[in-house]
């Protein structure tokens, strides 16, 4: 990570480069990626009052033995047989090619009023190959069956373009100062996804659930993508544009008001492609003058505590996601309020929130339990719940985070099915305790701490259910020199076995990593 700086009289050049490179393996079996990345960003101050930025990101990664969780039991159970089972093989791969540039050019205006303009294009690659199995585990003798009709063969591309125009600043009225925000963005997104037909069809009996590396990799040509009347390739292309504005108004003193919202045009359509039968574009959302309203105020109690309440509306588009039955899905709709407080003491040196809030959605896209390339959507949803937040340093040298949060998330309708409360938990609590040595011989030596427990959730079905738990944390550092510092974490110290995620049927069960330990040398000039 590096920075330069070249100055002259009347210009100013500023040049960024982040590069990585990251290898490692996984507690899960036959798992490994290799990823780089390099970043670049350079930042002209063409003059005193505009400013010209361009970045650009590339980033390639490889992974073997692709993982997306386990299946459940022939039980409707979690599996509790190994949590380092893949249900993936070592001659299965993902590989991903991401490329994004975003250039932008801000002009300062009278005031502290500005126009920034911005340009994103985003473009990935992607190639898969793997078997998924055929079953569920059995849940007395660990095994499953897996078909050459399983394996995923998949490539496609993703590719976005955007374009974002907006003002902001602030004005004098009724002797007041108010901020004001208001833009144009266009964004279009095209996707394109080919299947590869599967041309073997042999049956594998009997795979254990920590030996499925003995499914072997498909026969030489048993996997093509030339055109057939069973094959199967879409193309997504999706545009979305629209108004947006945000008012901040001091009412009166210590009580603000803000009013926002965005007026949204947005359309779908989706063909068919190679390897595949192609047809014509067929029509999956075209909505006109979509409003979604944000009301909100701020009133400043004392000069530490200040009280908040809010509604906003929610109007999300599924981009990209298909069903099984082939199409999009409708956008996400809904709404929120939230009311809460917030403290700051010793000059933001110690922070405390508490917050009410409750949301209802309907069309959430989730990931489809019996498909795992798909996606289905909920029914209407309903979260509530409240959470508290304290954050900051308590002693000399001494800093806390603790929070809790209570979450309720039922599915309104009695006629959709339940997605297990859509895999959330009721009680979420979180802490971290850090210590610095100020002084004397283990000056320089900092040690932290950190408890978290969860009541339990369940999944897909009732009985796949992760009881309530609890994992401790910690790490230890020291400055070797003011710019040299050695640190090592620990995750999970009492090796606690559980699932941090259950939310599918043939995947997406998720057991959390064992106990593991990090080391960093970190060094800054």
């Amino acid at each position: 990570n590096h920075s330069t700086h070249f100055r002259s009289d009347t210009k100013t050049l500023r040049f960024r480069t982040a590069d990585l490179f990251q290898d490692n393996d996984y507690f899960y079996k036959y798992a490994h990626s290799r990823k780089w990345q390099a970043y670049g960003a350079l930042e002209w101050d063409i003059t005193p009052s505009t400013t010209f930025v361009v970045s650009h990101a590339a980033q390639q990664q490889d992974i073997t033995a692709p993982y997306y969780g386990l299946p459940v039991t022939t039980e409707k159970t979690l599996w509790y047989g190994g949590r380092n089972a893949n249900p993936s093989q070592k001659w299965g791969y993902s590989n991903y090619m991401t490329q994004q540039t975003i250039a932008s050019l801000s002009q300062k205006l009278w005031g502290d009023w500005k126009l920034t303009a911005r340009g994103t294009f985003y473009d990935q690659s992607y190639n898969t190959l793997y078997n998924e199995p055929w079953t569920q585990i059995d849940a007395q003798t660990g095994t499953m069956q897996y078909q050459d009709a399983g394996i995923v063969a998949m490539r496609g591309t993703n590719s976005a373009r955007s374009a974002d125009i907006y003002a902001n600043g602030s004005f004098h009225f009724l002797n007041r100062t108010h901020y004001a925000l208001f833009g144009f963005n266009y964004n279009s997104y095209n996707q394109v996804t080919r299947y590869g037909n599967i041309l073997s069809d042999a049956v594998y009996d009997g795979v254990n659930i920590n030996n499925t590396n003995s499914v072997p990799r498909p026969p030489a040509g048993s996997i093509s993508y030339q055109d057939d009347p069973d094959g199967y390739g879409t193309r997504d292309n999706a545009t979305q544009w629209g108004f947006y504005g945000q008012l901040r108004l001091e009412v009166i003193k210590h009580l603000s008001l803000i009013l926002g919202g965005r007026v949204s045009r947005f359309s779908e359509r989706m063909r068919y492609i190679s390897p595949g039968p192609t047809s014509s574009w067929k029509p999956e959302a075209n909505i006109h003058g979509e409003l979604t309203p944000y009301l909100g105020t701020v009133y400043q109690i004392t000069p530490n505590i200040s009280w908040y309440a809010s509604y906003s509306s929610i109007f999300t588009p599924s981009v990209g996601n298909m069903s099984y039955h082939g199409g999009g899905l409708k956008p996400q709709r809904g709404n929120q309020v939230e009311t809460g407080f917030k403290a700051e003491y010793f000059n933001g040196r110690l922070n405390l929130s508490s917050a009410l809030f409750r949301m209802e959605n309907v069309n959430q896209p989730v990931q489809d339990p019996e498909h795992s390339q798909f996606y289905i959507t909920t029914g209407p949803i309903r979260r509530q719940g409240w959470e508290a937040q304290i954050d900051g340093t308590i002693l000399p040298n001494l800093d806390i985070s603790i929070g809790y949060t209570y979450l309720d998330t039922k599915v309104s309708d009695s006629k959709t099915r339940d997605f297990g409360g859509v895999f959330s938990p009721h009680h979420m609590f979180k802490s971290w305790v850090h210590y610095t040595v100020p002084k004397g011989q283990l000056h320089g030596l900092n040690i932290g701490v950190g408890l978290d427990a969860n009541s339990s959730l369940r999944g897909s079905y009732p009985t796949t259910v992760q009881g309530g738990y609890m994992t401790l944390d910690g790490m230890i550092g020291y400055h070797i020199t003011p710019h040299l510092k050695i640190q090592l974490n620990a995750t999970n110290l009492t090796n606690r076995y559980y699932y941090e995620r259950a939310s599918g049927v043939w995947q997406f069960n998720f057991p959390a990593a064992p106990r593991s330990f990090m080391a960093t040398l970190r060094a800054n000039y």
